[in-house]
């Protein structure tokens, strides 16, 4: 398993140098983003999480995974706060730390790296959409906002419901999660021939994920000096992903979970900071360019960092 893990690393190390080269030769340009970012969101996740859950039932001990990461997130993000005052980091400067060490790139690199991971394997895929979703994509929508509002420097001049993003409950990412689950308790033939193409049309839109993921990743890279911020970019990179993996991994044996439940959850905590933490950051004024120069060093670092951790923790 360990060298699998490096491989997907490397094959989407190769595939993000491939986008790079395609945006040198304008190909693809930085303002196509906003479009990519749209078209993954919109249409292309939606139809990976609702292909994966109604594909296999969910079982209780699943939703333990989503507690765990969680708690490894909520844990990451008190830790950055304490290592905050202890470096007596300004208010912005100690939010933005603990909007970038706490909640993880699940949704960006989390599912394609895992379908690389665990090949024609639907529970694994299942788990990772649960973990992304409810105990990764949720929380950050709804702590980020209010994080961003208190430690950044923009005044308090609205009431504090204003700073939930209760939009994620109407996007058609938390829709799908709902259908999907919702799909797979209803018993019927799935070779029935007017349902197989459109299964087989969501498979098609699901082997265009990683190479969209990739190419999103690839034109948001930007130069971004980290001079000033080393320590902090230290301390994130350390919380992020080494302490939050070590926390569920933890947690995967007081759980008893099986060995793939364990992989997909360490896996998924190893993730890069979100790339939500910058956006939640640059709306509230908490330090926003310190929040994007973190975030695009953890992409950077990942490709060793991943495999790494799971070494070490496997």
């Amino acid at each position: 398993m360990n060298l699998q893990v490096f491989e997907t690393v490397f094959a989407f190390t190769i595939i993000i140098l491939l986008c790079l080269l395609l945006r040198k030769l304008s190909i693809v340009k930085a303002d196509d983003e906003k479009i990519f970012s749209r078209l993954l969101t919109q249409v292309v996740l939606p139809a990976v999480i609702f292909l994966q859950l109604s594909a296999t039932p969910i079982k209780s001990n699943q939703f333990l995974l989503v507690f765990a990461v969680f708690v490894a997130g909520v844990l990451s993000m008190l830790l950055a706060w304490l290592a905050g005052r202890m470096l007596k980091l300004s208010k912005a400067k100690t939010g933005a730390l603990m909007l970038t060490s706490s909640f993880g790139s699940s949704a960006l690199l989390g599912y394609p790296f895992i379908a690389f991971s665990f090949p024609d394997n639907p529970e694994a895929i299942a788990d990772a959409v649960l973990l992304s979703e409810l105990g990764v994509g949720l929380p950050m929508f709804l702590i980020g906002p209010a994080i961003s509002l208190y430690f950044g420097n923009k005044s308090h001049n609205f009431s504090l419901r204003k700073t939930f993003s209760l939009s994620y409950f109407r996007s058609p990412i938390f829709i799908s999660i709902i259908l999907g689950i919702v799909v797979s308790f209803i018993p019927f033939n799935r070779n029935f021939i007017l349902i197989v193409p459109f299964f087989d049309a969501l498979k098609m839109i699901n082997g265009a994920l990683s190479v969209l993921a990739c190419l999103i990743l690839a034109l948001q890279l930007k130069y971004l000096p980290l001079k000033g911020i080393i320590p902090l970019f230290i301390i994130s990179a350390l919380i992020q992903m080494w302490f939050q993996p070590f926390i569920a991994h933890t947690q995967a044996t007081l759980y008893n979970l099986s060995t793939l439940q364990t992989q997909v959850l360490v896996l998924v905590s190893s993730m890069p900071s979100a790339v939500l933490g910058p956006v939640f950051a640059s709306e509230h004024n908490c330090a926003p360019e310190t929040a994007s120069a973190l975030v695009m060093a953890h992409i950077v670092l990942s490709i060793v960092m991943i495999p790494a951790v799971f070494y070490m923790v496997g």
